[in-house]
């Protein structure tokens, strides 16, 4: 009894906000139901501008999309003029919500033992109070997809907006992808000779990538055999949690980075039919038109980062844009684990148009790209009447640095300016002037 008492104790205790975070409130009792932008430059991404437009929010969703349309009577008006409107952003690789302070052990919830975890779900472990929530909306990020790492198998990965009281109320899709690293076989380029997650291709380490690999396969054939089974008489929720995956039914992400690492990929999707989509793929330009007539989605980046030693210079950055002109579908990631690096993602699309990604495409990339490739373009990803009223007004260009959002709206509700970036710049902004 004493030791059940003092779990629900140190449970309780690991549940609250640390110190620093924000808390999701207070919010309005009774928000407006109906807001009109007017005036304004809507940038649908899916059609061409409209200009003088307005966008009509109801209910959570856009009632109204047009040029001079008059507000609906009630509305709450804001004038749009020298402003432009613009679908929330989708960031395809986070760890938001599970790590708060990368250097504190008890503010990090991103890993689980073992290398087989198909069946955690990285929802649960979602902190709806982080402070990198705001942050990372108030630049017009309005959902994200936040994944587990370690492992071979670390389990789903969810889509979630960046607002909301429970991880459920932030859900866009719970179970959006499953979530896989394949061993690394070799060095970094086609000729090798570099280290990677599970080592470098010689000698003992090499023998060590090549039993992981045949560790994935046996698993998944175990996984495989268990789901066609009609009534497995012991149950395994690991391999039920890889159904869906197996039958198609739900994309599989594979972080990689080589070449290598990309063709065991494709090899292992021949094997067993799953709907991949590759993510950081470092070297995906060397084989664009592969992956194009395989229609197989790549989430590239971060493009902030610097390339490995014996890579070419602008690997990193013009890879995005080989793959988009080969006709490859392609999101952006931040890799955002814990460092606020989420609200700097539109920036790391505008550094691929240095290097030939065409700035449609880059715009495309962050909202609409990534809404097809987790199924949720029927309500994100668009400016569009009946989607979700995830968007946000800014006064240019989001992959310019120099613009400023002024107003985000996340399902249908216009978000308060309470992220701490904010209110620590006006907290010293107001200070005394000695």
């Amino acid at each position: 009894m004493n030791r059940l008492l003092i779990v629900c104790a140190l449970g309780a205790t690991a549940a609250g906000p640390l110190a620093g975070q924000q808390s999701p409130g207070p919010r309005p009792a009774a928000p407006p139901a109906v807001y009109a932008i007017t005036h304004t430059t809507v940038v649908p991404v899916v059609g061409p501008r409209i200009t003088n437009g307005t966008v009509v929010i109801r209910d959570g969703k856009i009632a109204q999309v047009g040029a001079g349309l008059a507000p609906p009577a009630g509305a709450q008006v804001i004038d749009g003029t020298n402003l432009f409107v613009y679908p929330g952003m989708i960031d395809s690789g986070t760890q938001l919500g599970l790590v708060e302070i990368g250097s504190v052990p008890g503010g990090q919830d991103n890993q689980e033992l073992g290398q087989f975890n198909p069946q955690d779900n990285v929802l649960t472990a979602v902190n709806p109070s982080s402070a990198h929530l705001g942050i990372t909306r108030a630049n017009g990020v309005t959902s994200v997809i936040t994944s587990a790492q370690g492992g071979m198998i670390q389990g789903f990965a969810a889509l979630i907006d960046m607002a909301g009281w429970t991880p459920y109320e932030m859900a866009e899709q719970g179970q959006a992808a499953m979530v896989m690293t394949y061993p690394r076989t070799g060095g970094r380029g086609r000729f090798g000779g570099g280290g990677g997650r599970f080592g470098g291709p010689q000698g003992d380490a090499a023998e060590t990538q090549n039993r992981q690999v045949r560790e994935l396969y046996d698993y998944l054939r175990n996984a495989r055999a268990y789901n066609e089974r009609p009534d497995p008489a012991v149950q395994n929720r690991a391999y039920a949690a890889l159904g869906p995956a197996l039958r198609g039914e739900m994309p599989v992400i594979f972080d990689v980075d080589t070449e290598g690492q990309i063709r065991g990929v494709l090899a292992l999707a021949d094997t067993f039919h799953l709907k991949v989509v590759l993510r950081g793929a470092t070297e995906a330009w060397r084989m664009a038109d592969t992956l194009a007539a395989r229609k197989i989605p790549v989430v590239v980046g971060p493009t902030t980062q610097t390339p490995s030693g014996d890579a070419p210079y602008d690997e990193i950055y013009a890879n995005p844009g080989v793959l988009a002109k080969a006709g490859v579908m392609i999101a952006f990631q931040s890799a955002d684990g814990g460092e606020g690096d989420a609200r700097n993602l539109p920036y790391n699309a505008a550094l691929a148009t240095a290097y030939g990604l065409d700035p449609e495409e880059a715009l495309k990339s962050v909202t609409i790209n990534p809404a097809k490739i987790w199924g949720v373009a029927d309500k994100l990803g668009s400016i569009e009447a009946g989607k979700t009223a995830n968007l946000f007004v800014t006064t240019g260009d989001p992959l310019d640095v120099r613009s400023q959002v002024k107003h985000v709206f996340i399902k249908g509700q216009l978000m308060p300016w309470d992220d701490r970036h904010t209110l620590l710049y006006e907290k010293y902004r107001a200070r005394p002037k000695p």
